[in-house]
């Protein structure tokens, strides 16, 4: 009995390694996603000159989740009319944070770019998306030296750790 409750501290440990090194995988992705939506909607403002909702929806079918559910989310949010475009941003901002590997300091960025989405002319919004892929792509080079340096750690460290707990009850 005693070994059955060693083996699974054991597995349990090393599953959140994987877990964490999971996340610090996916938070790069998640982030270049993130940019590749940005582009997509400066040629959709910018060339097409579509407004907010429909390019919102066009996004949402080429790209995919959680970056396409964001801008579903916000195509029907927009839809319905019932609050103002800040904060139907900012809870699929922050909808959005619960559902993938993003983190707080890429929220304050989509956040603080929603505040100016739809605000200004064509050149003042493409100054904005500029501006906003340059923060997220140095989150991005941010999240990819985290995940080159501890993304293997945290599989070896889980599987340590469970072993380590494992000593030291028995």
């Amino acid at each position: 009995m005693k070994w059955i409750g060693v083996l699974l501290l054991i597995s349990m440990s090393t599953a959140l390694g994987w877990e964490w090194g999971r996340a610090l995988k996916q938070r790069p992705k998640h982030i270049q996603l993130f940019l590749q939506s940005l582009q997509i909607l400066e040629a959709e403002m910018v060339y097409s000159q579509v407004p907010l909702q429909e390019a919102f929806q066009i996004i949402a079918k080429k790209l995919p989740n959680p970056i396409a559910m964001f801008y579903q989310e916000l195509a029907d949010a927009l839809k319905n009319k019932e609050k103002d475009f800040d904060e139907i941003w900012e809870e699929c901002i922050q909808k959005l944070i619960g559902q993938s590997s993003l983190q707080k300091s890429e929220m304050e960025i989509l956040i603080q770019f929603g505040r100016t989405l739809g605000q200004h002319d064509i050149e003042q919004q493409q100054k904005h998306l500029k501006l906003t892929n340059l923060y997220l792509e140095e989150q991005w080079k941010n999240a990819t030296e985290r995940f080159n340096t501890y993304g293997r750690l945290s599989n070896v460290l889980g599987l340590l750790c469970g072993i380590f707990l494992a000593l030291l009850f028995i």
